[in-house]
């Protein structure tokens, strides 16, 4: 017994430390354009921890989806690394170190191979199908969910061994067994408020029954060490079949069965729109693709190369893969079934991999990606298992046949260290992320857009990126002209360049092909903001909030048209309703604080505008607005000087003293700060800029504030 113990430690030590090795350079990677900005970049409900934003992270709806616990885990890597993405790739590190180091434990501890359950677990954790689901923060939810269904399985067996006849008799577990079984309950229920892809969960327990927890059957199996792995169905010391047992093991299963029913309703009802009606996918291209996608999966863990984030989505294949797909799957499930009762491993391990797959395999397509390598962080233990265990069967039986197996199982470890490792740094940041995509699947659409909306998000600070992000964007509408993502990208590039025109057209047309993507009415309701038509702005924003009832974007833009309209008390409740939702939203602060100023509350005005620069001090606008009433406003109490002159400066620092209209509050803050030199010449600067600029009238109100200020006079409102 110290002996197993002695090696399960030294297995342990060596997973854990080869596993932290691969993954330690994700510490110091970036986000990724791919969904991070939904789950925490611009997430402003994970931003402060409260009993509210504990409650917002179980409605439904947010990106389509329900998993508190993985908003939950969001919200409190926020609260200890904020956006230092580092801390944030760290947390999900320590989850997959410790599913590797589960899944030895349970699986040693389900079927005494020691060796078999050590390189699945290995493989598991070093294996380069894994990587997205670890390297890429929004996958989360997988190695959260994973832990909770080791920890399932864990309790299950725990329960399983108590309810053993040895220990019980066939009927009713002890006080311990059921402490076990309520266990695996609550670790079940966690696991699908992590990742509601755990649905299948009932039916793996049951087939955990069957193989190698053997309780389909009464009377437990005395043979060698290694009978779990060679069982010789003819022994008269073997198993016999149970009816009753069968009975109460699939009631044993009905609590477990209820809580997938009811996680998927909620799945269903969180996805909405974004699942794709038969109208637009019709069946039988599904049933193809996801007998292909199966396919294609098992050839990826045998030869992980041309491994992508996202992978195009066709309806037009080759007859030739089809049919090989079809046959490859047919061969191994005929195979399973004839070996059901000699090496009861192949079946156990097949229907895990093809039951752990079905809620993902496309026949409820949700979104447009036909497969994704994160689908196979579960599955393919399936596989691994029927690999691991015929390859120890085999070189049981043969003169050094344990000694080739070491061998082969260390040269398809390095493998796989090596080439997770070149698969690692593709996670590195979106540009390596984009220019592995497109060298991989150059004609691939999804990843032309996604590039093309990296590049405009890029092109708000850098104008230099716009023209890149359109010849993205058109070349992604060339491959695929339906695709609405592209037409909503292109929409926001459109605006950025003000063809408001175009914007709205655009947006229009990427609304039109995919309804479901109800945040094009925030860049409708924009559009129209731009174009001076708050009515209409006003209309977008309250057909998103129709929808999405807590989006506090929503509710600022709604705000903001309001305003226009010279609604102030509505729009003052707006902006209230967004912080109410979402505290740290510095837009809803800098909003709040204008509509403040003009209802002549100029204090609480400049209290809302020192909480937008808390949370996001590189605003322009926000810096200016405070900058020009701490110089100009009539009531010494609110004005100081000094303070003025640091917002203006840093404001014109960061339009790079460009824009004349902060030019002129940095005149103002000086002359109110005493420094009537540096006044009068920022206030001709902004003159000659203004009117360079064709901005007639923001030349000569500069004009007479220039007069004012070469009287050694500060301007006062």
């Amino acid at each position: 017994m110290a002996k197993d113990n002695l090696r399960k430690i030294w297995v342990c030590l060596a997973l854990a430390l080869g596993t932290a090795l691969l993954y330690a350079p994700v510490l110091h990677f970036d986000f990724v354009n791919y969904d991070d900005p939904i789950y925490v970049i611009d997430n402003l409900h994970i931003r402060t921890w409260s009993w509210q934003s504990l409650g917002w992270c179980f409605q439904a709806g947010y990106g389509s989806l329900w998993h508190p616990l993985t908003w939950m885990s969001h919200l409190l890597d926020y609260q200890m690394y904020g956006l230092h993405p580092g801390g944030h790739h760290a947390t999900s590190v320590l989850l997959h170190l410790c599913n590797s180091l589960f899944l030895f434990l349970v699986l040693n501890r389900m079927t005494k191979a020691f060796w078999p359950s050590a390189m699945v677990a290995a493989l598991f954790a070093w294996h380069p199908l894994h990587v997205e689901s670890v390297a890429w923060i929004s996958e989360r939810k997988d190695v959260l969910s994973a832990f909770f269904w080791m920890l399932t399985l864990w309790a299950y067996v725990r329960y399983a061994e108590e309810c053993s006849p040895r220990k019980t008799g066939p009927e009713m577990p002890g006080a311990k067994g059921k402490g076990f079984y309520a266990a695996a309950l609550l670790f079940f229920a966690l696991g699908l408020m992590a990742k509601p892809m755990l649905v299948t969960v009932p039916f793996v327990l049951l087939l955990l029954d069957w193989w190698p927890l053997r309780r389909m059957q009464m009377a437990p199996l005395a043979l060698h060490p290694d009978h779990n792995l060679n069982p010789n169905p003819q022994d008269s010391h073997g198993w016999t079949e149970s009816r009753p047992a069968v009975l109460r093991l699939l009631a044993e299963k009905v609590p477990f069965l209820v809580l997938s029913i009811v996680a998927c309703g909620l799945t269903l009802k969180a996805a909405g729109r974004m699942v794709e009606p038969l109208a637009q996918y019709p069946l039988l291209p599904r049933v193809v693709n996801a007998l292909l996608s199966c396919f294609r999966y098992i050839e990826k863990m045998v030869w992980p190369a041309d491994l992508v984030a996202v992978y195009p989505l066709e309806f037009h294949w080759s007859g030739a893969e089809v049919m090989m797909a079809g046959l490859f799957l047919a061969v191994v499930s005929v195979t399973a079934v004839r070996l059901w009762k000699a090496r009861p491993f192949w079946l156990a391990g097949w229907l895990l991999y093809l039951g752990i797959l079905v809620p993902v395999i496309g026949l409820v397509q949700v979104g447009a990606q036909p497969m994704a390598d994160h689908c196979t962080y579960l599955s393919a233990i399936g596989i691994f298992i029927m690999i691991c265990w015929e390859g120890w069967d085999i070189a049981s039986g043969r003169r050094q046949g344990r000694v080739l197996l070491g061998t082969m199982a260390a040269l398809a470890l390095g493998a796989c260290l090596v080439l997770s490792r070149k698969q690692l740094e593709y996670w590195r940041n979106p540009l390596t992320l984009f220019s592995h995509n497109l060298k991989v699947t150059p004609n691939n659409y999804a990843v032309h857009a996604d590039y093309a909306a990296f590049l405009y998000n890029a092109a708000q600070f850098d104008a230099s990126q716009l023209k890149p992000a359109r010849a993205e964007c058109e070349k992604a509408i060339r491959l695929e002209p339906n695709y609405g993502w592209s037409h909503h990208v292109l929409g926001g590039i459109s605006l950025l360049e003000g063809k408001y025109e175009e914007a709205d057209s655009e947006l229009r047309k990427a609304l039109r092909l995919d309804p479901a993507r109800t945040d094009v009415h925030l860049a409708l309701g924009e559009v129209a903001l731009r174009r001076n038509s708050p009515v209409e702005a006003a209309a977008q924003f309250a057909a998103l909030l129709e929808v999405e009832h807590s989006n506090p974007q929503a509710h600022v833009g709604l705000g903001q048209a309001l305003a226009m309209q010279g609604k102030l008390d509505e729009a003052r409740a707006q902006y209230a309703e967004a912080l109410r939702l979402a505290p740290q939203f510095p837009e809803a602060h800098h909003q709040l604080a204008v509509v403040l100023a003009l209802q002549h509350n100029i204090a609480e005005a400049v209290l809302q505008y020192r909480m937008a620069l808390e949370i996001y001090p590189d605003r322009p606008e926000t810096l200016n607005n405070l900058a020009w009433i701490l110089a100009t406003d009539p009531h010494a109490q609110i004005r100081r000087g000094a303070e003025a002159v640091k917002f203006a400066v840093a404001a014109c620092k960061l339009t790079h003293d460009q824009d004349p209209l902060m030019l002129g509050t940095l005149a103002a803050a000086y002359a109110e700060n005493g420094n009537y030199d540096q006044a009068i010449a920022t206030a001709q600067q902004a003159h000659d800029l203004a009117a360079a600029q064709g901005k007639t009238d923001l030349a000569a109100r500069n004009l007479k504030l220039l007069e004012i200020y070469r009287s050694h006079q500060p301007y006062h409102e």
